[in-house]
C-alpha cells in the first residue's frame, strides 16, 4: 500500500506549474520575439541611442497651402518635402522625398520655413538625469556615467551550464538518535565523530546542470551524494533502533546519503557588471545509516522532502588578461517535515573564455551547511563546513 502525503503532491505540482509557466513567459529580450531592428521604444528611452538629424537643404519656395481652406503663413507648397502639425509639446514635422517619409521629430513650436526656404534644425536630445546608483542603477553604472568596466560572464539564452564540485567537508557535532531504550525512553543520542568513530574530514561530490529556458528564467538540477565508511570501538554502551550495543566493542558504521535538488531560478538583476538570482525548488534526501557489530545490526533507511528557496549574487572584479576575474555568492533556507537548515556559499572565480558564446570557469570557495529535526525519539542534526572547488563549463 503506497500512501501519498498530500503536502507532497501539493509541492510537485507547484514546481511544475512554475516550470511550465516559465517556459511560455513572452520576454521583449528573447531575440525570436523582436523583429529585425530595434524598438522604437527602446530608442527613445535611451539617451545614449538618440540619433543625430543634420539640417536638410533648403527647400524651393513655394505658395502656401493647408489640408482644408485654411491656410498657414509657416508653411510652403513643394514636392511634399515638409509637412507640419500641432501637437501637445510643440510642432510635429515630417520630412519626406517624394511620397518617401524620411524621419520624423517633434520640436518646440517655432517657425520651421521663411520666404528664403525651408530647414530642418539637427535634432537634439533633451537633457537626461544622471540614472540611480547603487543595486537599482541602469546597467550598473556608478556615479550616473556609462559603465566602461569589465563585463561579467553570464549563461545565455538557451544555454547548457554544466560543473562538478569537490567539497572538503568538516564534520561538525554531527548527531543522530532512532529508537528507545530498554524502559521504552529515548534512544542514545550518538555523535558521528566520538561514538562512531568518524573521521572529521571527508570528500563530497557534487553535480550540477543548469539549462536556460528564458533570457531570465532557468531550471537547475543537482545531486550530491554522502558516503562515510568508519570502524570504531565505542567506550559506552549505547542503544539504537531499539537495540543495546556493547562498548569496546568492534562497531562498523555505514552512512550514505543522497540529495537531489530540483529548482527554478529568475535572473531578477542582470548588468553589465553583476546579476542577482531568486530560486526556489524541492530537495529529496535518501537516507540510509547502518551499524552493526558481531552480535547485531540495525539499519536506519528513510526518506523526506525539503522545500528551499534562496539567493544569489555574481559580480565582476577585474580583467585578467582575456580572463575576468569575479565573486559569487549563494544561499538558500530548507524546511518541512519537522526539519530546518540552510546551506551557504562564497567563493571566486576565474572565467575563461571560448569561442560561440562557450566559456569555462574554475571557483574556490568556502561552503557549510546546516540541518537539524528533534524528535524524542528520531534526531537528526547534520552540520558541515569547509573549503570548496569547482569547475564547470557553459555552452
Amino acid at each position: 500500500m503506497v500512501i501519498i502525503k498530500p503536502f507532497k503532491v501539493l509541492v510537485y505540482l507547484a514546481i511544475s506549474w512554475f516550470i511550465v509557466s516559465a517556459s511560455f513567459l513572452p520576454s521583449r529580450a528573447d531575440p525570436a520575439s523582436e523583429g529585425a531592428g530595434m524598438s522604437g521604444e527602446v530608442l527613445s528611452t535611451d539617451p545614449t541611442r538618440q540619433p543625430t538629424y543634420q539640417s536638410l537643404p533648403s527647400l524651393p519656395r513655394a505658395n502656401s497651402h493647408t489640408s482644408g481652406s485654411q491656410s498657414s503663413s509657416h508653411r510652403y507648397d513643394g514636392p511634399k518635402s515638409v509637412t507640419g502639425g500641432q501637437t501637445r509639446y510643440g510642432q510635429s514635422t515630417r520630412v519626406t522625398i517624394g511620397e518617401s517619409p524620411v524621419l520624423s521629430y517633434q520640436q518646440p513650436a517655432q517657425a520651421l520655413c521663411t520666404p528664403n526656404g525651408c530647414r530642418v534644425p539637427a535634432y537634439q536630445t533633451r537633457p537626461v538625469s544622471p540614472p540611480p546608483t547603487g543595486l537599482f542603477s541602469y546597467g550598473g553604472v556608478p556615479l550616473g556615467g556609462r559603465y566602461q568596466g569589465p563585463v561579467l560572464p553570464r549563461i545565455g539564452f538557451r544555454q547548457f551550464n554544466l560543473s562538478a564540485k569537490l567539497w572538503h567537508a568538516k564534520l561538525n557535532a554531527t548527531t543522530i538518535k532512532w529508537g528507545t531504550n530498554t524502559v521504552g525512553g529515548p534512544g542514545t543520542e550518538l555523535d558521528f565523530h566520538n561514538n562512531l568513530g568518524f573521521g572529521k574530514y571527508n570528500y563530497i561530490a557534487e553535480y550540477e546542470a543548469r539549462y536556460q529556458i528564458r533570457p531570465n528564467w532557468g531550471i537547475r538540477f543537482s545531486f550530491m551524494p554522502l558516503r562515510y565508511r568508519d570502524n570504531a570501538y565505542p567506550p559506552n554502551g549505547f542503544f539504537f533502533g531499539n537495540i543495546y550495543y556493547a562498548p569496546a566493542t568492534n562497531t562498523l558504521t555505514k552512512w550514505d546519503r543522497n540529495i537531489y535538488r530540483w529548482d527554478l531560478v529568475y535572473d531578477w538583476y542582470q548588468k553589465c557588471h553583476a546579476t542577482s538570482s531568486v530560486f526556489a525548488g524541492y530537495a529529496l534526501y535518501d537516507d540510509k545509516l547502518t551499524i552493526s557489530n558481531f552480535y547485531t545490526s540495525r539499519t536506519r533507511s528513510s526518506g523526506w522532502g525539503l522545500v528551499f528557496a534562496g539567493l544569489s549574487w555574481e559580480r565582476v572584479i577585474r580583467n585578467l588578461g582575456a580572463s575576468t576575474a569575479s565573486t559569487q555568492c549563494r544561499w538558500s533556507f530548507q524546511f518541512c517535515e519537522g526539519y530546518f537548515g540552510y546551506d551557504g556559499y562564497a567563493a571566486a572565480r576565474i572565467t575563461v573564455p571560448m569561442d560561440c558564446g562557450r566559456f569555462g570557469y574554475m571557483e574556490v570557495g568556502w561552503r557549510w551547511v546546516v540541518l537539524s529535526r528533534d524528535y524524542p525519539t528520531n534526531t537528526d542534526k547534520t552540520s558541515m563546513d569547509g573549503l570548496a572547488g569547482a569547475m564547470g563549463f557553459v555552452f
